[in-house]
This record gives structure tokens, C-alpha cells and sequence, in this order.
């Protein structure tokens, strides 16, 4: 059954972007496996995304950008060195009185020259040192926001290539509904043509065939559509995927409990740990800006040579070297740094708020992905067993269509049921494998081995081809059924 087959692939799909330049390096060594052919299963499309997302590669370079912080906030405590070099041109007349009471008149024509060269190296500035820390605490913030970032990626990757199977499990049971319409339609045809049918059974499967064949339209263009935002991450047109396995087997979960998925993501999920690490910057904040309240205690070394620096001096050159402490004192800013410093407490509460919301946010999905994974066993096992049954009572209602005891929309009706059983059961396997990615995603635990588990489970088929299921259906044979009078 092909609704078996499309369930597959969801669990490659899941599979976590590294959040190392080492993990990048592999993905990026096995990228082109299958990618030449278009052909993709959930690893080769997850090493694809490394190398052609554009929001991926944005978060690396998100990410370096913040690991500057470190040296930004270290530069403050290092010495600061500057040097100045200045030439001014002097050109005028200096008057002055003599001993005897006369002015005298003396032309001025000279270049005077400043060079200097100055370090400060800081003893004691709170404000430096609660920006050093800052720097470290903006540093690890931005690691945690780039995980954040790299999961939601795998995440879209996932949901994209669960709505592309989806999308082609739609496609190929709106072509079998198709078909099979078509195939009432003979058989109308020919009861009416041996007078054991109507026109009105020849005319309502008419309807039925062509409000499936409009169906199946809008499910292939949803298929061209959901390859396309594929493509936008593989960086080309994905043609076949791997699906579900054919035999279905839901496996138990690794822990149990849903206490044990609760503590892991309350250690391990990425947005608790953006959220806690923005938590730290906001308090340094408040560290920095009370610094403004401290005096500041700086080591100052400078030598200074000059020549003709000034009229009186014209004559003069000189050179001296300097060593000293200055101490800068604040005492009034009109409130400001108070400001700041109230300010900073505000936004380190809404921060601590945040996490709190974070928290509880993060326990809700995984609540919800545990049920959905604990619920689905059930969902699947019940939806099986409503496929066969549906399938069964289709059978019953044919055969009594023969037997005159059944009309044809009541045929017709039966195969929309056997039609949409299927549908939700190859979406509740599809969500159900995408609970279990997601759970471990939530609990911040998705790695390689939990892909390589659901892979060895749930993955072992032949490509199917999505490429050929979303071309253009061919011209309607005729645009009514024939039916003769008699």
C-alpha cells in the first residue's frame, strides 16, 4: 500500500542541525549523495540544507558576529595606547615694548610641532569589568540562540518534507479514487445499456469522476508546491524521496515516563537555554550601569615632544615623559546613571519572566509531542483496522449493487470512506513519526543516534517518485459519458 510507503520519510527529516563548524564539515563531505540524481532521503536532504538554506548559513554568521562579544568586552580591561601627531603654521607679525618704551615689530614664520604618545592601562573601573563578563555572557547567548536557530531549521526541513509526502500520498489516492470512478462509470454505462440501470446512476458517477479528477488537480499542484519549498532548502528539485517503511511497527519510547522528557528539556532545549543566557546579560547590564556611580582609577604613562609649541616658547623645544595615576570621581549626572541603573533592574525582570514563560512553553509541546506519540500507537492500530473495515463494507456494498439491493452513490459513497481512511492513516503514521522527532527535539536530545533509530525503524523502502506524480494529467476522454435511449 502506497499510504504506507509515505510515512517513512519523516524520520530522517528530523535529524538536528549541528551547532559545530566540525558537524557542518561532515554534513558538507556527504552532501552530495543523491543531491546529482534529485534524489533524497532525510539525512542527504538534512546535509543538503547545511550547505544551501540561506536562514542556516544566516545563523552561523549570526553566531560568529557574537563571538566577538568576548574580545569586545576584554578590550576594556587592556591598555589603551594612542599617539597624536600636530603641526600648526605659524605666520604673523608680534609686537612688543623694548626697555626704552618702544615697539617693537617681529615678522612670525615657523611651523609648530606636537607629537605624543600615551598609554592607560585601567586599575579599577566596575563599569570595564561588568562589561568583560557581559561580553563572555553575550558570547554564550548568542551559542544558544544559533541552537535555537539551527533546530527550528530542522524542524522546517522536517515539516517540509512531511508536506511533500503527504502532498504525493494525496496525489496517488486521488488518482486510485479517480480511477476507480472512472471505472463505475463502465459499469453504469453498461447496466444501462442492458437496461438493469439508470440514467440517473450513469450521470451521478459522471459527477463523482469529474469533481475527483478536479481533486487530484489541486493535489498535484499542492505537490509542485510543497517540492518547491523542499527545493528551497536542498538547493535542488527534489524528484525522489525515501518513504515509510511498508511494515509499520511503532517502537516504546526511551525513557518511558513523561517526567524523564520533562527534566531532560528543561536542561538540554535550546530556547530554555537562549532564555537563561539572556537572563545573565540582562543582570551584568546592571553591574555596568551602577559602575557609573565608582570612581574610575587609571595608570597613565605618556611622552610628549614638542617644538616652538607656543609664541612665548617659539625658541624652545622640549621633551617629557610622564607616569601618574588619575582617578576620575563622579558626582552629579542630572540622574542619569540612576536611570540607567533602574532601567537595567526592569529589563532583567522581564528577562527572568521570559524564562519563565519559556519554561512553560517548552513543557506544554512536550507534553503535547509525548501524547502525541503515546496516542498515536492507538490512533494507527485503530486506523488500520478502519481501512480493512472500509475496504470490507465497499465489497458488501458492490455486491449488493449486483444483487439490485444498492444504489451506485451508495458504491460511491463507501470508496469516498475507503479514500479518506487511508488519507488519515497515512497521516497519523506521518505525525506520529514526526512526534517522536519532535519530542527528542523539545527534550534538546536529538542527535545523530536518535536519527539513526528512527531511521533503522521506520525507513526501509524504494524512492518514490514525486516528480512524475505532479505532472499535468492528460485531456478528459470525452466530456460526458455516452448514453443511449431506449
Amino acid at each position: 500500500m502506497r499510504a504506507t510507503l509515505l510515512c517513512t520519510v519523516l524520520g530522517l527529516v528530523m535529524l538536528p542541525l549541528p551547532a559545530s563548524a566540525q558537524a557542518a564539515g561532515a554534513g558538507q563531505a556527504a552532501a552530495g549523495q543523491g543531491i546529482s540524481k534529485g534524489e533524497f532521503d532525510l539525512a542527504s536532504a538534512w546535509r543538503a540544507a547545511l550547505l544551501n538554506d540561506p536562514t542556516y548559513q544566516a545563523a552561523i554568521s549570526e553566531r560568529e558576529a557574537g563571538q566577538t562579544n568576548r574580545a569586545m568586552g576584554r578590550a576594556g580591561l587592556l591598555p589603551q595606547v594612542t599617539a597624536s601627531l600636530g603641526r600648526t603654521r605659524m605666520d604673523g607679525t608680534l609686537e612688543s615694548p623694548s626697555a626704552g618704551g618702544a615697539v617693537g615689530t617681529e615678522d612670525l614664520d615657523y611651523m609648530a610641532k606636537t607629537n605624543e604618545i600615551r598609554a592607560t592601562q585601567p586599575v579599577f573601573n566596575w563599569s570595564r569589568i561588568a562589561e568583560y563578563r557581559q561580553g563572555h555572557a553575550r558570547a554564550d547567548y548568542s551559542l544558544a540562540v544559533f541552537d535555537t536557530k539551527a533546530n527550528d531549521t530542522s524542524e522546517r526541513l522536517v515539516n517540509r518534507y512531511f508536506q511533500t509526502l503527504l502532498a504525493y500520498e494525496n496525489v496517488v489516492l486521488a488518482r486510485n479514487n479517480l480511477q476507480a470512478n472512472e471505472k463505475h462509470i463502465v459499469a453504469a454505462q453498461r447496466r444501462f445499456d442492458s437496461g438493469e440501470g439508470t440514467i440517473t446512476d450513469v450521470r451521478e458517477t459522471s459527477s463523482r469522476r469529474d469533481l475527483s479528477r478536479a481533486e487530484l488537480i489541486r493535489r498535484q499542484d499542492a505537490l509542485v508546491v510543497a517540492r518547491r519549498e523542499l527545493q528551497e532548502m536542498v538547493g535542488q528539485s527534489p524528484d525522489r524521496l525515501v518513504a515509510l517503511a511498508p511494515k509499520f511497527t511503532p517502537r516504546p519510547l526511551t525513557p518511558p515516563a513523561l517526567s524523564d522528557w520533562m527534566a531532560l528539556a528543561m536542561v538540554n532545549n535550546a530556547e530554555i537555554r537562549s532564555s537563561q543566557e539572556g537572563l545573565v546579560v540582562a543582570e551584568r547590564e546592571i553591574d555596568r550601569s551602577f559602575g557609573g556611580h565608582l570612581p574610575t582609577v587609571d595608570f597613565v604613562a605618556a611622552r610628549r615632544v614638542v617644538e616652538r609649541e607656543s609664541i612665548s616658547t617659539r625658541n624652545q623645544d622640549s621633551a617629557t615623559t610622564s607616569l601618574g595615576v588619575q582617578v576620575n570621581l563622579p558626582i552629579f549626572s542630572g540622574g542619569l546613571t540612576s536611570a540607567q541603573v533602574d532601567q537595567a533592574r526592569h529589563n532583567r525582570d522581564r528577562a527572568g519572566s521570559e524564562l519563565a514563560a519559556t519554561r512553560e512553553r517548552i513543557a506544554v509541546e512536550v507534553t503535547r509531542q509525548y501524547q502525541g506519540v503515546v496516542s498515536g500507537v492507538e490512533r494507527i492500530r485503530a486506523l488500520e483496522v478502519a481501512v480493512k473495515s472500509t475496504a470490507d463494507a465497499l465489497h458488501a456494498v458492490e455486491r449488493g449493487y449486483e444483487a439490485g439491493t444498492r444504489s451506485v452513490v451508495d458504491i460511491l459513497d463507501a470508496q469516498e470512506q475507503v479514500y479518506r481512511s487511508q488519507l488519515e492513516l497515512t497521516q497519523a503514521r506521518l505525525e506520529y513519526v514526526l512526534a517522536r522527532l519532535m519530542l527528542a527535539a523539545a527534550a534538546g536530545s536529538l542527535d545523530s543516534s536518535v536519527v539513526d533509530e528512527v531511521n533503522q525503524d521506520y525507513f526501509k523502502s524504494q524512492p518514490i517518485d514525486v516528480l512524475q506524480a505532479s505532472l499535468p494529467l492528460p485531456p478528459a476522454n470525452g466530456s460526458a459519458p455516452r448514453l443511449a435511449t431506449r
